[in-house]
């Protein structure tokens, strides 16, 4: 498999362009997650067409979606997904990985400094309830993206304080995305966040959607609570 090819073929046919040299990257980053991903515990995935179809390819379905020159959090990064992706295709971006297990932080340390990202990709090594109680983070955000880390009453949650008025949660979804939506009505309205749109992609053979929520007004300052809680109790 020619992993340069492949994302070609998916961006070109996606209509979304490339910048120079980001391809290379991509395929950098899918060779590292395919030769030690798995050992260093940041990836379940062993095969390369899987890692490419769900971690590069897929990561790379809100790229289209990021306001220029935003400044984006990646919640829950763990492996670098999809934020890694997103900063090689989105040079203008600033991006924040926030992830709070010890090994992830290390991996993505290492991959930022070996795909030539360190100068505007920053590791935040702490959980989404701390990030988003910090004032140097909190109200700040143009975008926050996240994949596979919560269901969306969880995940505005934690979203949602980090986001300026006007920006944006793109949280990477599939097929049960309409109960996903009726379930976080109520933590919606309690955070200061509206359902904007989604936005439907395809990888290769699976429908996939970017959920859209932007931040219409101030999210209470007693959001998020403390560490753990939006998992165990659900707004």
């Amino acid at each position: 498999m020619n992993v340069v090819e492949e994302i070609e073929k998916w961006a070109g046919a996606a209509g979304l362009e490339l910048p120079c040299g980001s391809a290379e990257g991509l395929t950098a980053f899918h060779a590292a997650l395919v030769e030690t991903g798995r050992e260093r515990g940041v990836t379940a995935l062993r095969e390369p067409g899987d890692v490419l179809r769900e971690l590069i390819l897929d990561s790379l379905g809100a790229a289209a979606c990021l306001p220029v020159g935003a400044r984006v959090a990646d919640l829950g990064s763990g492996g670098g997904v999809p934020g890694l992706p997103l900063a090689l295709v989105r040079p203008d971006c600033r991006i924040l990985l926030v992830e709070s297990l010890g090994r992830k932080v290390a991996w993505l340390e290492e991959q930022v400094q070996a795909l030539g990202l360190a100068d505007r990709v920053e590791v935040v090594s702490r959980r989404c309830e701390d990030v988003g109680r910090d004032p140097a983070y909190r109200a700040v955000l143009d975008a926050v993206v996240a994949k596979a880390l919560a269901g969306l009453p969880v995940l505005v949650e934690y979203a949602l304080p980090l986001l300026r008025i006007g920006g944006r949660l793109y949280a990477y979804k599939g097929p049960a995305l309409a109960e996903e939506i009726e379930s976080a009505r109520h933590a919606l309205g309690e955070l200061g966040g509206h359902l904007a749109e989604s936005r439907p992609y395809r990888v290769l053979d699976r429908e996939r959607v970017v959920c859209v929520v932007e931040k219409v007004r101030a999210t209470p300052d007693r959001y998020p609570r403390r560490a753990g809680v939006p998992e165990r109790k659900p707004l």
